[in-house]
């Protein structure tokens, strides 16, 4: 069973399938998540709502790389209903 945050009360609401990649999986404690969100939010409004239910992976999805039905997005990119987004975090090294 996929985790929902909490439904808004709106009549125009999208659902987005948000699939958690690589650490921020382990840190979600889910692979992916139904999140609920007015239309026309964008990815930075999804992150926002990844706040609460998922604190602990809140500092690291703002650093993550967005794909958007496996296009890389930015955080401005406007959602529509049924989108499947992946945050995969960037790993450094040397």
């Amino acid at each position: 069973m996929v985790p929902r945050c909490t439904p808004l009360p709106n009549e125009y609401i999208m659902k987005i399938l948000v699939k958690f990649m690589s650490q921020l999986r382990t840190l979600a404690g889910a692979e992916e998540a139904v999140v609920e969100l007015p239309e026309a939010a964008t990815v930075t409004d999804l992150f926002h709502s990844l706040r609460e239910p998922y604190p602990d992976i809140f500092p690291l999805v703002r650093h993550a790389m967005v794909m958007v039905n496996h296009e890389i997005v930015t955080p401005e990119a406007v959602l529509r209903d049924g989108d499947q987004v992946m945050l995969l975090q960037l790993l450094g090294g040397g």
